[in-house]
């Protein structure tokens, strides 16, 4: 019982020093990152400067970027404080078109060709590059750039060159282009691995026209050699009917020998015949000996054969077996660790590319919200600016009209008044008389309107006359409060220079149509008369 807390202590211990260790080695297997043959490793998140010496002319400088580069290795990427990015190192092909490039003789072409670029296996050219493709479309934007670069150096030297020197010179021409093209490229990172020019055309019939000539040459000068070659194939052929004359006749009289020199031979032949019988029965009986000698070996070797050869060969056979289940044990071991580091890395890659997605997504939700609101905002100002001055304009087109409409009451008011001051005392009386019956109007309107009047009065009717008369002097006040003008001595004015004595008091009549309920009079003296109106009704 005194062993068990020692060993369980020291198994809890040996468990969480191998725990730590596989964790620590998984760890380590994800923050360290490997490049492939054909990428190159960017790991950003340092501040301190590193020397980086240029490998075309060894000058040394300081790298204040804060990148580190690695090429065919691998790295430690610290978590939190280092990004790693990938760029490719593929080369890639596309095709280059300047259109309408216009040549030295004056001649639009059009050039077609193909380039093949990649970017450059040195750090200088990485770190380059990085800066201008990492992060985005690498492969769309150095065709992009890499075109235009292209472009515009073939459009520079199709304009030095004419059209006859761009066709019968591309190596030439191609040479000039990259001479000019690769110092740029190389600015960008980028090495022109090679560049071909395909094919030029022209919009109208130049480069047909120019092969015309050669073509009808070509063309004379097969027709000559097709005639000169139907002569050589009729004096070939009278030449091989002769040759084959003397060939008939030359083998007629071989056919002759050949027939005597046959007859000589068969005769010797049926001599010889006998004696090659005798030496083939000879000849049989040393072969069967040494048919009989064959057997003999033979069989010993069948012996060799089936008892000591089957021996060795199961013995080789295990070995190979057991040399085959080794390399099988071992092919399959090293096939599960690449397995799993395959995918391990995948696995880093996905979560890396998936977090970026969603950066930039996040990033695009955001911007297009801020455009979308400054949009808003611009369109609401727009609203308010033109309400604004939509109502100043209003505003200041009705105080106009206003101002037109006062001023143009306020001239007629002012001719007017200019006008009545040249009035004589008659045309003012005359108007004064005119205004009369409007403003009596209201008066007689009220007593024309009672149909009867009951008076309870001491002095009766006679009070209703003086009522009037007091109306009418109250008027003739109102008359002059507003206008000015004293209407009763106006009346007494006029009346005084008719050039006789007044004989009684002036009455004014009534406009026609106006109901008057008593005498009105311009003279108080004419109150003290009896009334002629009838009261219906009245009692005294």
């Amino acid at each position: 019982m005194e062993l068990v807390g020692p060993v369980l202590t020291t198994v809890v211990v040996i468990v969480a020093l191998v725990a730590l260790a596989i964790v620590g080695g998984i760890y380590a297997k994800v923050r360290f990152k490997i490049a492939t043959p054909d990428e190159a490793l960017i790991i950003t998140g340092r501040k301190r400067g590193t020397p980086v010496i240029n490998p075309e002319t060894g000058e040394e400088t300081t790298d204040l970027s804060g990148q580190r580069v690695v090429i065919g290795g691998g790295t430690f990427v610290k978590p939190i404080f280092e990004q790693v990015s990938r760029l490719s190192l593929a080369s890639q092909s596309f095709p280059v078109t300047a259109e309408d490039a216009t040549t030295k003789s004056g001649v639009g072409v059009t050039l077609r060709s193909i380039a093949v670029v990649k970017v450059g296996g040195t750090e200088r050219t990485v770190r380059a590059a990085a800066q201008r493709f990492a992060g985005r479309s690498q492969e769309q934007v150095i065709e992009q750039q890499t075109s235009e670069v292209l472009v515009g150096v073939l459009r520079t030297i199709a304009g030095t060159l004419t059209v006859e020197s761009i066709l019968y010179e591309r190596q030439d021409f191609s040479k000039e282009v990259k001479d000019i093209a690769v110092p740029m490229l190389a600015e960008r990172g980028l090495v022109l691995e090679n560049f071909e020019i395909q094919t030029v055309e022209d919009s109208g019939a130049y480069i047909t026209n120019l092969g015309r000539p050669r073509a009808a040459a070509v063309a004379r000068d097969a027709e000559i050699a097709e005639a000169q070659a139907q002569q050589e194939s009729t004096e070939r052929s009278n030449e091989s009917a002769v040759q084959i004359a003397e060939s008939n006749k030359a083998l007629a009289l071989r056919n002759a020998q050949i027939r005597q020199e046959t007859a000589q031979a068969e005769a010797e032949a049926h001599a010889a015949k006998e004696r090659a019988e005798a030496e083939a029965q000879q000849a049989v009986l040393e072969q069967q000996e040494l048919v009989a000698q064959g057997r003999a070996a033979l069989r010993e070797q069948e012996l060799q054969t089936e008892v000591r050869k089957p021996a060795e060969a199961r013995k080789y056979e295990a070995a190979q077996e057991a040399d085959a289940r080794k390399y099988a044990a071992e092919q399959e071991a090293e096939a599960n660790k690449t397995s799993a580091i395959r995918k391990a890395e995948a696995e880093a890659q996905r979560t890396t590319a998936q977090a970026d997605a969603e950066a930039s997504a996040s990033r695009a939700r955001a911007e297009a919200a801020l455009v979308e609101q400054q949009r808003r905002a611009e369109g609401a100002l727009a609203l308010a600016r033109a309400e604004a001055d939509g109502i100043q304009a209003r505003g200041e087109a009705e105080a106009a009209s206003e101002r037109a409409r006062g001023e143009a009451r306020a001239a007629a008011i002012k001719a007017e008044s200019d006008a009545y001051e040249t009035f004589p005392d008659s045309a003012r009386l005359q108007m004064v008389l005119d205004a009369m019956p409007k403003l009596a109007q209201p008066y007689a309107d009220a007593l024309g309107s009672i149909d009867g009047i009951t008076i309870i009065d001491k002095d009766g009717a006679s009070r209703v006359t003086g009522q009037v008369a007091t109306g009418v002097q109250e008027l003739a006040q109102l008359l002059k409060a507003q206008t000015g003008i004293d209407l009763m001595e106006m009346v007494k004015g006029r009346g005084g220079d008719s050039g006789g004595p007044s004989t009684g008091p002036s009455v004014t009549r009534p406009a026609p149509g106006t109901a008057v309920a008593g005498p009105t009079a311009t003279d108080p003296a004419t109150a003290d008369r009896p009334s002629t109106t009838q009261d219906e009704g009245s009692t005294d």
